[in-house]
Formats: structure tokens, C-alpha cells, sequence
């Protein structure tokens, strides 16, 4: 799953699958290079953010804490462009699940709209 809604207590969490890429300080699918202080700055609190790598090349697993911090996060260009990308990239690895519920030319064109921002 690439997107995924968590209760935890009163509140709720999230996880993201993306590419590592997009969240390196220079562009690389290095984990060493993960940029932090990004990922910190995206959230309400810098303790409401983790991530992992999940296997395969150039894949990055975020986990945000708390809806507050969760809109933050999906409020960043940056973050709706990696996760537009990653879900793109999927639809186009060929026969998938991913095919029925996706229109590849809508994605095809949010992802170009992407220059704008």
C-alpha cells in the first residue's frame, strides 16, 4: 500500500511510500543522504516524523504522527509532487492492481501541471 490511515488513540497516523529520491539532499537514492531537516520542517513537531526503507531501489517509507502534522505534510509542493511521482510510476510498471482504480493520462497531466508550481 502506498498510502496508508492508522487510529492511534484519539488521533490518527500515516504511511507513505515514495521514491528516496525525492527526499535526498541531492537527488540521489542514497539513504545516508535523506534530507532531515526537510522532512522535520514538513510536520508540526520534528518527533511527528520517521521514516524507513522498505526493499527495492529507490524506496523511502515516511510515517507521520497526528493529523495536524499530517496535513502539514501534504501541504508541502514538494511532498504532493513525490508522492504524484511515485504513484505514476507505478501505474506504468505494466499490468498491476494499480491499473484498475488509475487513469494514466490524468496522472500523465498532473504530472506535467507539476512545472507550474
Amino acid at each position: 500500500e502506498l498510502f496508508t490511515l492508522y487510529a492511534q488513540g484519539d488521533d490518527i497516523r500515516a504511511r507513505f511510500i515514495v521514491h528516496l529520491s525525492d527526499f535526498t539532499t541531492d537527488r540521489s537514492a542514497t539513504p545516508s543522504r535523506v534530507d532531515k531537516p526537510f522532512l522535520e520542517q514538513s510536520v508540526a513537531m520534528p518527533e511527528d516524523v520517521s521514516y524507513f526503507f522498505p526493499r527495492g531501489a529507490d524506496i523511502f517509507g515516511i510515517n507521520v504522527r497526528g493529523s495536524v502534522s499530517i496535513r502539514k505534510l501534504l501541504g508541502s509542493r514538494r511532498v504532493v509532487r513525490a508522492i504524484r511521482t511515485f504513484n505514476l510510476t507505478h501505474m506504468n510498471r505494466g499490468r498491476n492492481a494499480y491499473q484498475a482504480s488509475h487513469c494514466y493520462s490524468v496522472a500523465d497531466y498532473m504530472q506535467a501541471d507539476l512545472g507550474v508550481l
